[in-house]
């Protein structure tokens, strides 16, 4: 049985439990303390907007398994997560509170098309439509700042962005559809790979893959260090984007995954290595 939604003042007074890192993010992002979240320490170390608003929030187990039990504790009255990654527990959790699965996977791939809409749709959840239309044309005009301030530096500069994968030398490289790719792609930057839309914004590559960038192409890691992976292979040295020095490394740890602030950071942490 679906539960009857709690009453409650406003948002603002509302018991929010967020499953998935995007939804909390885009809530923490628009004045809100969750009372209940899934997997906090990560959501801490790889996304950290707003975290301190997390203080008081109780930790209701995994992204792709939360605790049910964990959850109907917290009595919350709004429920907000992935249709992607709960659409099929979604009578369980309406049995606990109102549940709204975001739509984070759009259909047609475009994650940067997504961003806007997931913001809308969580404001919406949440009454607060306009604070989330605030939040788009804020993420807007960072981009755009960005693009008028480093445009000299960065139009038709060829750019990868890849993320590192633990214990193996290959690396996640962001596809055309991704959202940072969308957001780099509108400052100027161009895309030196081929490479086809990914249902997740990104594939998989090694080494040799890499081999296909040129000299003058820039290869962008998310990450504080080379991982001794990559940089340990007696093929590192040899591809023509590290012969060159054309290898940048991010900084502290980002979520390419993630909304309007995320995405607005990790875009400045990459024009900033243009800069």
């Amino acid at each position: 049985m679906i539960a009857a939604p709690r009453a409650f003042a406003s948002a603002g007074t509302a018991r929010i439990v967020t499953l998935e890192w995007t939804v909390a993010e885009i809530a923490l992002s628009l004045g809100l303390s969750p009372v209940g979240c899934a997997e906090i320490s990560g959501y801490k170390t790889w996304v950290d907007i707003a975290a301190e608003r997390l203080f008081n929030a109780v930790d209701v187990g995994r992204r792709q398994q939360p605790s049910l039990e964990a959850i109907r504790r917290l009595r919350p009255d709004i429920i907000l997560t992935s249709h992607y990654r709960h659409a099929s527990i979604e009578q369980a959790l309406g049995s606990i509170a109102t549940t709204h699965l975001i739509d984070d996977q759009p259909k047609d791939g475009g994650m940067l098309a997504s961003v806007y809409q997931s913001t809308r749709q969580v404001g919406e959840a949440l009454s607060r439509t306009s604070n989330a239309n605030d939040l788009l044309m804020r993420f807007d005009d960072d981009i755009e700042n960005l693009k008028s301030r480093y445009a000299s530096r960065i139009v038709g500069r060829k750019l990868v962005v890849a993320q590192p994968l633990p214990g193996v030398p290959r690396l996640r490289i962001f596809a055309p559809n991704a959202a940072i790719c969308g957001i780099l792609k509108r400052l100027g930057f161009a895309d030196p790979m081929d490479l086809p839309s990914e249902p997740f914004g990104f594939t998989t590559i090694d080494l040799e893959g890499l081999a296909a960038l040129d000299g003058d192409s820039t290869l962008a890691i998310l990450s504080e260090k080379l991982p001794d992976d990559l940089g340990n292979s007696p093929l590192w040295p040899l591809l023509p984007v590290v012969k060159n020095g054309h290898v940048r490394l991010t900084g502290a740890p980002s979520w390419p995954f993630g909304s309007c602030a995320s995405l607005t950071r990790l875009t400045t942490d990459i024009v900033n290595q243009f800069t």
